[in-house]
């Protein structure tokens, strides 16, 4: 059985890799020995009924007869070779072809079924290869047209002539394409592998941080209570926040030494934010009450009253105070 069943999926394999039997086609010759287009002018027209199945029985009903006027083609790429190829709808019921040169005209019946026709196609190509069919006043079958020894031997001529054709097309695909590829220009050279720079130093970090501008001008705009408004210009540093722009900054209050940090100023900034801001009188409000609290250890959360000077921190590293002012 396992023989059997492996032989059953080569078969199936091997036959869905075949292509599928070509349509049926024909082409109208002229009379005389030699196998050439019919030249009179004419129309071709297919008559034919649709056949559909009753739904849930047996048995079948034919539409109302269509008329399809054929267009047809050139047969061969170079169009200086005035065949004419055809191709009537497959399969139709009462279906024949009528080819009328002025008052001559010639019926062609097609069978229901064309499997024959095409299988006779299929053993000269495996691609639509057209039937030749003198023209003729009268009516006939298909079956009886094709089968003539010289319909025979003129549509394997029509047929080898297209495989010639089909294979100069390909060989010329192919040193075109070998034509295209010889001319495009050399490829460029790899790009050169990139080399990690070593870290900054901490000498080379302050000496670019340098380079940066700095702030111009800090101004107390007002004071009210504890909270101060203080207008900017400059490139100052942020806190990094989320949304935020906030700038680093310190508070610094006199004592019987010197100044002295109210709040610890530490140059950390959050990663989530913009470093840096350039502003031109921006306005910064600070409720210093609450950043004291906020940023103070627990019993030394009170401001108490009195002067205090803040310092910011501009692009290039550099810190800037404002003028002393009071808090209430």
């Amino acid at each position: 059985m396992r023989v059997i069943l492996i032989l059953f999926l080569l078969f199936r394999s091997v036959a869905s890799a075949q292509p599928g039997v070509p349509s049926f086609c024909f082409v109208l010759a002229g009379e005389g020995a030699a196998v050439r287009p019919f030249e009179r002018e004419q129309s071709v027209e297919q008559h034919y009924h649709e056949r559909v199945p009753y739904v849930g029985f047996n048995g079948t009903w034919l539409k109302p007869e269509v008329v399809l006027m054929l267009q047809g083609g050139p047969l061969f790429a170079d169009t200086a070779v005035h065949w004419t190829i055809y191709g009537p709808l497959e399969d139709m019921a009462e279906s024949f072809v009528l080819v009328i040169a002025k008052d001559d005209t010639m019926r062609i019946d097609l069978p229901e079924n064309v499997d024959a026709l095409r299988e006779r196609a299929y053993t000269r190509w495996d691609r639509a290869t057209p039937e030749v069919i003198r023209f003729r006043k009268g009516r006939y079958a298909i079956e009886e047209l094709v089968a003539a020894p010289w319909s025979v031997a003129a549509a394997r001529a029509l047929a080898k002539r297209l495989i010639m054709e089909d294979d100069a097309a390909y060989k010329q695909q192919l040193a075109d394409q070998a034509e295209y590829y010889r001319n495009l220009p050399p490829p460029a050279p790899p790009p050169a592998p990139y080399i990690q720079p070593p870290p900054m130093t901490h000498e080379e970090w302050e000496e670019e941080q340098a380079k940066q501008p700095g702030l111009k001008e800090l101004f107390v705009d007002r004071v009210h209570a504890d909270t101060i408004w203080v207008r900017i210009t400059g490139r100052v540093m942020l806190n990094g926040g989320c949304a935020s722009s906030m700038p680093l900054f310190g508070l610094e209050m006199p004592t019987d030494s010197g100044w002295v940090e109210r709040i610890p100023f530490e140059l950390i900034q959050m990663d989530c934010g913009m470093p840096w801001a350039d502003w031109e009188d921006h306005v910064v409000t600070m409720p210093l009450r609450w950043w004291v609290a906020a940023n103070s250890r627990e019993g030394q959360r009170e401001l108490a009253p009195g002067s205090y000077r803040l310092f910011f921190l501009g692009g290039n590293g550099k810190e800037m105070r404002t003028p002393l002012f009071t808090v209430e």
